[in-house]
């Protein structure tokens, strides 16, 4: 079986995109007045974007999530990453591989999101 968990590694930078994308996507994918089961998974994603950012800190890069979340935040990052694209009509294929790669127990820096955009930008 599965652990309950799964432990994020970021630095301050990557949370901060993690915790937008799953704001932003619990606003679009769950607006307000939907129905209950839609509320629950807005709530969900609310609360765990503030646990994120709650939990990582400049001391304290690394945080323990519940797993059941981790579909709709990997669905966040591709809807954040979806966005950006459209606006910068340049792939994110390398970001969105490293942000994604956290919820796998891969480690995200600000240097690795520099190397990643560096990379989808030559193409």
């Amino acid at each position: 079986m599965p652990p309950a968990t799964i432990t994020l590694k970021c630095d301050l930078a990557v949370k901060e995109i993690l915790c937008r994308a799953i704001r932003e996507y619990a606003y679009a994918a769950y607006p307000e007045g939907g129905s209950d089961c839609a509320q629950v998974a807005r709530y969900t994603l609310l609360e765990l974007a503030q646990q994120i950012d709650a939990g990582i800190t400049a001391a304290q890069q690394q945080v323990e999530i519940s797993r059941r979340p981790r579909v709709m935040v990997k669905a966040a990052i591709e809807y954040y990453f979806d966005r950006q694209d459209a606006v910068t009509r340049v792939s994110s294929a390398r970001q969105r591989d490293l942000m994604i790669g956290m919820l796998q127990g891969g480690v995200a820096s600000r240097d690795e999101l520099a190397a990643a955009v560096t990379a989808d930008h030559a193409g």
